[in-house]
């Protein structure tokens, strides 16, 4: 009785599947978190870029549990925006 609960408690924890457009959503996300990971490599000074890095994953972080597909979009188009922001930036500053 006892594994039967265990079991039953394992099934009921996991995740529903993506649908279709979420799957493509989340590869957008983790595309556009590699690019932001991938800017922070210019930053120069070791404490800067981890700062950075930890900005950047607190923002991904907040959003994570998001599961509208329109609001989605909305960040993706922001997080776009800014990365064109910081990465014209960074190179002014280099």
């Amino acid at each position: 009785m006892h594994c039967t609960l265990r079991l039953a408690t394992t099934a009921a924890a996991k995740p529903p599947p993506l649908s279709f457009q979420q799957f493509i959503q989340r590869g957008k996300v983790i595309a556009m978190y590699r690019k932001y990971m991938r800017l922070t490599k210019r930053i120069p000074d070791k404490s800067d870029r981890r700062e950075m890095r930890q900005w950047i994953r607190g923002d991904f972080d907040r959003y994570r549990l998001e599961s509208d597909a329109q609001r989605v979009e909305v960040l993706l188009a922001q997080a776009t925006r800014q990365y064109k922001e910081m990465e014209s930036g960074m190179f002014s500053m280099l």
